[in-house]
C-alpha cells in the first residue's frame, strides 16, 4: 500500500493586505473618483449629506461579554467617555455641549442604554459658554441632596416660573427624597419664548417614583396623573430666541403640562434631566437657563435626559453601546473632503482610546465588529433632502439594489437572510415585489408627491417578516414618518452594511453610495425588478457569482463616467469570503473558500430571562471551485457525495457550494442531525475512477478539540486558519461516485442534511 503523505498548505491570499494606504497610488485614484462624484453632486445641486454609524471594539479585550455579546459594560462606558472628549476636541466648535442622554430601550432590557452626545451650533453661537460649570465625566463633585433643592429653586427663578410647582420625588422603598422635578413647557409671547409650569395632581400628596436605579426623569409616575382633554402645546421658534422670564410668575392650570425637568444628585454629581422638547430653540433656551443657574449658585452640573431635537442649525455626534461594540453616530458630511476628514479623525481617535475594528472568530476567521456600520443619506434640512425632493432617487436605489444581490451580501455581516436585521425586499415577504411595483407606478404618476405620501406608499413594504420598519435593508423610519414629527428628518438608512476592518474600505463603501446618488440623479434607474426566487440563497451565496455581479455594477459605473476599479474592492471579497486553502494535482486546482449561509431565527422559548428567540448558527456553507485543463473529466466529492459543479463563466472553471452542519447547539433546526465536519474532499477522475488528491477541512482544531479562547492577534488567527486545511496525496483505491438527485430549487448546492448516508 502506498504511503499517504500529509501536507499542510499555507493559505496565502492573492489579495492585498488589510492596510490603510492613504498615500498610495491606489488611494490617489480613489480620491480622484471621489472628487469627480462630488463635482457632479455640486453641479446638479443635489445637496446630499451622508453619515453613518461605525462600530468599534476593544483592541486589548477579546473575551469579556461587553466586547462579544453584551450591550453594556464598565470598560465600554469608560472608553466611550474618552472617545467623546477626543472627538469633541477634533470636531466640536467652541461652546459645544456634552450631553449624557438616553439611548434605545430594547425588549428584555430594564432601561434605555446610555448615549453620550456632543452638540454645537453651526452659526458659532455657544450653546454652553463656560466649561468650568460642567462636571467632569466619571468624577464626583462631592454634592449631596440639598444641592439639588438649591439648584432647582434658583432655576425656577431664572425661568420665571412659580417655585410652588417644584415637587420633591420620593423613593417608594425608603420614602426618602431622591430629587426634584419641575413641570416645564415653553410658549410664545410676542415672538419670544417664555416658560410655564403647573401643579401635578396625584392620588397621594407626595410624588412617589417608580422603583429602580434609573435617572429620576425615567421613573416619573406619569400614569398616575388624571386624564385631560387639553394639554398645552410647545412653542416652536427658530434658533436665537432668548429667555424672557415673566415679571410675575404665572402658573398654568393643573396637569396641563406632562413633561418635567428633573434635578438630582447621584454619586456626588448634580444631574439635570432635560425633558423631551420638540423645538431646538426651546432646548437651547433651557440649557442657557441651566448654565446661568450654575454660575449663580457656583455648582457644577451634568446634563442628561433627552438630546436636542433635530434641527438644521445644530450639529453633533453621539456614542452609544450595542451588543459587543461601541457605536458612533457621526454627524453627516456635506462633501467628499468632509467625509474623508471625519472618517480619518474617527479612526485615529478611536485607536487612541484603545478601540479598533480587529475582531476574529474562535476558528481564526476575521469578521466585522458585529454592530453594523449603517450609512445614512439625507440633506441639510428635511425639506432639502434629495430623497424627498426627488422620490425617483429612492426608487432607483431600491430597484438597483434588488437587481444586484452583491450589494446586499458583499458588505453585510454574518447574519443575513429573511430573519436577519437587514433582509432584502425579496427576502422579507414573497409579495413585496408585486406590491412595490404598484407603489412605483404611483410614484411615477404623481411628480409632485408629498413627503407624507412617500411615507405612506413605502413604509409598509420596507419591513421585515414581522412588519418591523426598522429591521430592513432600506429603513425609512427617519424619512418622513407621519406619526412621529421628531423623526421627520428626510433620512434613508442603508442597514446591510457591516463594519470593514480599515478606514480606506469604509471610505470606499461611502464613495460607492455617493456615486449611485450622482448617477441616478441624472439618469433614474427604471429597470424592472427581478424575481430571483431561490437563486438568491443558492447561486448568490457563493462569492464567485457575487463577484461576477459586482463586476457588472462597476462596469455600469464606469459607463456612467466613474472610474471605479475592481482591484479596489478585492479586500472586501477576501474579508467576507476568506480562502481556507488550495491544492493542485495533475494541472487541476481545488480551492475551498468561505461562502454565505443564511441563519434561521427559531420559535419562541421561555427562559429565566423571559421569552427568547434563538438564532440557529450551526450551519455553514463553503464554495468549491475546480479549475484546470480538461476540467469536464473531473468532479469533486464532499464526504463521498458529488458537489454539483456548474460552469463559472470562465473557461476551465466550475463552481458549487456545500451546506453542512458545523456544530451542534441546544436550539437548532433538525436537532437529530449530527455535525458533518470535518469535510473530506476528493478530486475524482471520472475516466479512471480514481482520486488524484484530496483535502480535509476542519471546523475546529484538527485534533478535535474546541478553541477555548479567541485569537490574540492576526498571526494567532492566521495560524488557526492554516491548521484547519490539510491537503492529501493521491489515493490508490478506486472511487465510486454515487448518483444524487440535484435539487431543482438549489441546483448549485450540496446540502449534506438531505443526502442518504453512504455505507462503508
Amino acid at each position: 500500500m502506498n504511503r499517504v503523505s500529509i501536507l499542510r498548505l499555507k493559505t496565502r491570499s492573492s489579495f492585498p493586505p488589510f492596510a490603510d494606504t492613504r498615500t498610495s497610488s491606489r488611494w490617489q485614484k480613489i480620491d480622484r473618483v471621489g472628487h469627480t462624484v462630488e463635482a457632479q453632486l455640486q453641479h446638479f445641486g443635489v445637496g446630499l449629506t451622508i453619515g453613518g454609524e461605525p462600530t468599534f471594539v476593544s483592541l486589548t479585550d477579546f473575551e469579556s461579554p461587553q466586547w462579544r455579546t453584551a450591550a453594556l459594560g464598565d470598560d465600554k462606558r469608560r472608553l466611550a467617555g474618552q472617545l467623546l472628549q477626543r472627538l469633541a476636541q477634533r470636531f466640536g466648535k467652541p461652546g459645544g455641549l456634552p450631553h449624557y442622554g438616553l439611548g434605545k430601550c430594547y425588549p428584555g432590557e430594564n432601561a434605555p442604554r446610555w448615549a453620550l452626545g456632543y452638540y454645537w451650533r453651526q452659526d458659532g453661537v455657544p450653546i454652553w459658554n463656560d466649561r468650568c460649570w460642567l462636571s467632569e465625566d466619571g468624577k464626583s463633585d462631592g454634592y449631596d441632596r440639598d444641592v439639588a433643592r438649591q439648584f432647582v429653586d434658583r432655576l425656577s427663578q431664572t425661568l420665571g416660573v412659580p417655585r410652588s410647582c417644584i415637587r420633591p420625588a420620593y423613593e417608594a422603598e425608603s420614602s426618602k427624597i431622591s430629587g426634584y422635578l419641575l413641570p416645564l413647557l415653553p410658549t410664545v409671547e410676542e415672538n419670544r419664548i417664555s416658560w410655564h409650569s403647573c401643579q401635578w395632581t396625584l392620588p397621594e400628596e407626595k410624588l412617589t417614583l417608580l422603583s429602580g436605579d434609573l435617572a429620576l426623569g425615567l421613573r416619573l409616575p406619569l400614569r398616575d396623573l388624571p386624564p385631560l382633554s387639553h394639554l398645552l402645546d410647545e412653542a416652536i421658534l427658530p434658533l436665537g430666541e432668548r429667555i424672557q422670564p415673566a415679571e410675575t410668575p404665572v402658573e398654568s392650570p393643573a396637569d396641563t403640562i406632562r413633561i418635567a425637568l428633573c434635578v438630582e444628585v447621584r454619586s456626588g454629581t448634580l444631574y439635570v434631566f432635560m425633558p423631551p422638547l420638540t423645538g431646538a430653540a426651546s432646548f437651547l433656551n433651557l440649557v442657557e437657563a441651566v448654565e446661568t443657574t450654575a454660575a449663580e449658585t457656583g455648582l457644577n452640573v451634568a446634563l442628561e435626559g433627552y438630546p436636542p431635537p433635530g434641527n438644521a442649525g445644530i450639529d453633533g455626534f453621539c456614542i452609544t453601546p450595542d451588543p459587543g461594540v461601541v457605536e458612533v453616530n457621526i454627524h453627516p458630511a456635506k462633501s467628499w473632503d468632509e467625509l474623508v476628514d471625519r472618517t480619518t479623525v474617527l479612526y485615529e481617535e478611536a485607536r487612541n482610546c484603545g478601540l479598533g475594528t480587529e475582531k476574529f472568530d474562535r476558528d481564526g476567521r476575521r469578521v466585522s465588529t458585529g454592530g453594523g456600520a449603517h450609512i445614512t443619506l439625507g440633506g441639510q434640512t428635511t425639506q432639502r433632502s434629495p430623497l424627498l425632493r426627488r422620490p425617483d432617487l429612492l426608487r432607483s436605489l431600491l430597484s438597483y439594489w434588488q437587481n444586484h444581490p452583491s450589494l446586499s451580501y458583499l458588505f453585510s455581516g454574518k447574519f443575513v437572510g429573511p430573519t436577519s436585521q437587514s433582509p432584502r425586499l425579496d427576502e422579507a415577504r414573497h409579495e413585496s415585489l408585486y406590491e412595490l411595483e404598484i407603489a412605483f407606478a404611483q410614484l411615477e404618476r404623481d411628480r409632485d408627491i408629498s413627503p407624507w405620501s412617500i411615507d405612506r406608499l413605502l413604509r409598509n413594504l420596507l419591513v421585515d417578516m414581522t412588519g418591523n420598519t426598522h429591521r430592513t435593508a432600506f429603513c425609512i423610519d427617519k424619512l418622513f414618518p407621519v406619526e412621529n414629527p421628531r423623526q421627520q428628518l428626510g433620512l434613508l438608512e442603508l442597514r446591510s452594511i457591516a463594519m470593514p476592518p480599515t478606514q480606506e474600505m469604509r471610505l470606499l463603501q461611502l464613495l460607492l453610495v455617493r456615486a449611485f446618488v450622482a448617477w441616478f440623479w441624472q439618469v433614474p434607474y427604471t429597470e424592472p425588478l427581478t424575481r430571483w426566487g431561490t437563486t438568491l440563497h443558492d447561486r448568490f451565496m457563493l462569492p464567485h457569482y457575487l463577484e461576477l455581479d459586482f463586476r457588472s455594477i462597476l462596469q455600469d459605473l464606469q459607463n456612467a463616467g466613474y472610474a471605479f476599479e475592481f482591484d479596489w474592492f478585492v479586500p472586501f471579497f477576501e474579508f467576507r469570503f476568506p480562502r481556507y486553502g488550495t491544492m493542485t494535482r495533475s494541472n487541476v486546482t481545488l480551492e475551498i473558500r468561505h461562502a454565505i449561509e443564511p441563519w434561521n431565527v427559531l420559535g419562541e422559548e421561555i427562559s429565566n430571562q423571559g421569552t427568547a428567540r434563538y438564532v440557529d448558527d450551526s450551519m455553514e456553507r463553503i464554495q468549491v471551485k475546480l479549475s484546470g485543463e480538461d476540467i469536464s473529466r473531473y468532479t469533486v466529492t464532499c464526504n463521498g457525495y458529488p458537489v454539483p459543479l456548474g460552469l463559472a463563466g470562465s473557461l476551465g472553471e466550475v463552481v458549487g457550494g456545500v451546506r453542512f452542519r458545523a456544530r451542534t447547539a441546544e436550539a437548532v433546526l433538525h436537532p437529530s442531525i449530527e455535525p458533518h465536519a470535518p469535510l473530506q474532499f476528493e478530486i475524482v477522475d471520472l475516466q479512471t475512477h480514481r482520486s488524484i488528491g484530496g483535502c480535509t477541512y476542519f471546523v475546529t482544531a484538527p485534533d478535535g478539540t474546541l478553541y477555548s479562547d479567541f485569537p490574540k492577534n492576526a498571526e494567532d488567527a492566521r495560524s488557526r486558519r492554516d491548521e484547519r486545511f490539510i491537503a492529501r496525496d493521491v489515493r490508490s483505491e478506486p472511487v465510486t461516485v454515487p448518483q444524487i438527485i440535484v435539487d431543482r430549487e438549489f441546483p448549485m448546492t450540496l446540502d449534506l442534511r438531505r443526502v442518504t448516508p453512504i455505507s462503508h
